[in-house]
């Protein structure tokens, strides 16, 4: 049977502390349900693009920052069949985070069927999508050996003692119960290629089935993307260089709790930010006569420095007639200006309230 080792030290104890006191604040941040909507949609790409930026550095922030707009049809590029792949297994995680029954009973089926989603149709005939590795495989940075998992024969005996623990432990904090369980998969390291993807989605997983998922709004992969030694060399530090039944996870819960609170830091300052955007905007222009979309344009156009008529159609949920109509009548109020001519003619605020701040959401 897997049992986890972690030391409760001063510093672990007070960074527990401290999410639960963020997890209160920002659960208690008011947002209207449609801008939440848009900021949870930001997120869901951001993490997507952020977990597969960990192993693939082909990505550039650049890209990804543009694909994660606060827009409800904003979507992955198909160009990207790893980054639509996590994508696809982020939704699954969150129907599994929302479902009435408990999906520890078959937590061996579920950990296979997030890396099946993870790693179907990618172009890689080593790849085994949702089967355990059937010959061995270590873990590498630029070429030098950083760690050895254990012997294929050894993986399925591991992952069905670190299933039964995923069933029996419900009583361990929730944080402490996700990183461990983060670390312990990344340390069996039970399939050829999509561990860490998979492990990250695991603790996800564990995190919003506990009420400790932000309201879907945190990016932890965020954070493991912008540290990326930081989170492999914690993850090292736990498990050494070659894997052991035994180890200490203090460095790694350390860390993890840690990247939680930077995050939660960041989601709060946004939050702050958005609905002190949404008052000024309404206190200074919601007694001109304007449609609640219109609003909901200008907002939009505040916060993210320019809004498109695709924009202002996705978000207002019209036509692209009405669109058009919407955003001509804000510039003829003098709201907003056009800018660019055919394809790339888009729309600023003409003045914005002095509480604006336009700090980027990303």
């Amino acid at each position: 049977m897997f049992r986890p080792t972690n030391r409760m030290t001063t510093e672990l104890q007070e960074s527990l502390e401290e999410v639960d006191r963020l997890k209160y604040r920002v659960e208690r941040n008011l947002l209207m349900p449609r801008h939440e909507e848009w900021l949870r949609r930001e997120a869901f790409i951001r993490n997507a693009y952020s977990s597969t930026m960990v192993e693939n550095a082909t990505i550039t922030v650049k890209e990804m920052e543009d694909a994660a707009r606060p827009l409800p049809g904003a979507a992955v590029p198909a160009k990207r069949p790893d980054v639509v792949n996590y994508s696809s297994a982020l939704k699954y995680v969150d129907f599994l985070s929302d479902a009435e029954t408990s999906w520890t009973t078959t937590a061996d089926n579920t950990i296979l069927h997030i890396h099946w989603i993870l790693m179907q149709g990618i172009d890689d005939s080593r790849v085994l999508p949702g089967r355990f590795r059937d010959k061995p495989n270590w873990i590498g940075d630029q070429g030098i050996r950083m760690y050895e998992p254990p012997m294929p024969i050894d993986v399925p005996i591991l992952m069905r003692e670190f299933s039964d623990w995923l069933k029996s432990d419900a009583d361990t904090n929730p944080i402490l119960r996700a990183g461990t369980a983060h670390l312990h998969l990344v340390a069996i390291h039970p399939f050829i290629d999509g561990n860490g993807r998979t492990a990250r989605l695991l603790a996800t997983l564990i995190l919003q089935r506990a009420n400790y998922g932000f309201r879907k709004l945190l990016s932890l992969d965020a954070y493991y993307q912008r540290n990326r030694d930081a989170y492999i060399d914690a993850l090292r530090r736990s498990v050494g260089r070659t894997y052991v039944p035994e180890y200490d996870s203090t460095a790694w819960l350390t860390f993890f709790t840690q990247s939680i609170i930077a995050q939660a830091k960041a989601l709060e300052r946004r939050l702050t930010d958005w609905r002190i955007t949404v008052d000024a905007i309404h206190s200074q222009w919601g007694r001109l006569g304007l449609k609640e979309r219109e609003i909901d344009g200008l907002i939009y156009a505040a916060r993210m420095g320019r809004l498109t008529r695709k924009d202002y159609v996705e978000i207002a949920g019209v036509s692209a007639v009405t669109g058009t109509r919407d955003l001509q009548r804000l510039a003829g109020m003098g709201l907003l200006e056009p800018q660019g001519k055919k394809r790339s003619k888009h729309y600023v605020v003409v003045s914005l309230p002095d509480a604006v701040t336009q700090r980027p959401l990303l």
